[in-house]
């Protein structure tokens, strides 16, 4: 309960972040150079005339006033994003360790058990997706929202056709273990590929939030050099 509060509360924060910075940097520049319009054509445009119109919405005021309205959806749409990323990271750092040693039970024990022939190994990526592993571990794990993102998110970053091609091939110069039992090496490949997987989930980033800021801010400049 204590990690889902924590996860609610990373997932809120950076959703109110992004509305805040919609409603002050995206709203309020739209407002500002929507307060300079006044452009050629202004009049003609509210008679109804088609080249006021035309000339109106050239305006470099309103252009500019268009594109900073662009920025309102961009900053909600990273809020949500990073919302689920620090979710994630709450999730991560209180059952990271656990998460990555039953997934990486659970898949070296479905990889264990099938036939050791290249064709069937080749389609382990096929059937391993987040509703199989996350029925299988939900006896450990539960079966909440954000366990499953955190296994999404292992998975889409598991290269899990060269580790089991790797892994073939060791068995093929060692001597292949009996089917179906246990492979402390791939048991261990696999905890180790997971948990770096998961550590960087647990790595916070912001460069998104500056990117975005970068690019509105350079917007504002040219804007304003366009409409003094």
């Amino acid at each position: 309960m204590r990690t889902g509060l924590k996860a609610s509360a990373a997932y809120a924060s950076s959703v109110v972040a992004g509305a805040l910075l919609a409603l002050v940097f995206g709203g309020g520049a739209f407002a500002w150079y929507l307060s300079r319009f006044n452009g050629p054509g202004m009049l003609a445009g509210h008679a109804g005339s088609v080249g006021g119109v035309l000339a109106m919405l050239a305006s470099p005021p309103l252009l500019v006033a268009m594109l900073m309205m662009l920025f309102v959806p961009l900053y909600v749409m990273i809020g949500v994003k990073q919302g689920h990323a620090g979710a994630l990271q709450q999730i991560v750092r209180a059952h990271g360790r656990t998460i990555s040693q039953r997934s990486a039970a659970a898949i070296a024990g479905r990889i264990e058990a099938m036939p050791r022939t290249h064709g069937a190994l080749q389609r382990v990526p096929d059937w391993l997706t987040v509703e199989t592993l996350g029925r299988q571990l939900e006896p450990v794990l539960g079966e909440s929202k954000a366990v499953r993102a955190a296994i999404g998110f292992v998975l889409a970053r598991l290269p899990l056709s060269d580790m089991v091609a790797h892994w073939q091939q060791t068995q093929g110069e060692f001597g292949a273990a009996a089917a179906g039992a246990e492979d402390p090496a791939l048991r261990s490949m696999l905890t180790q590929r997971i948990g770096d997987a998961l550590q960087e989930a647990a790595t916070p980033s912001h460069k998104i939030w500056w990117i975005a800021i970068g690019a509105h801010a350079a917007l504002v400049v040219a804007g304003f050099y366009l409409t003094r």
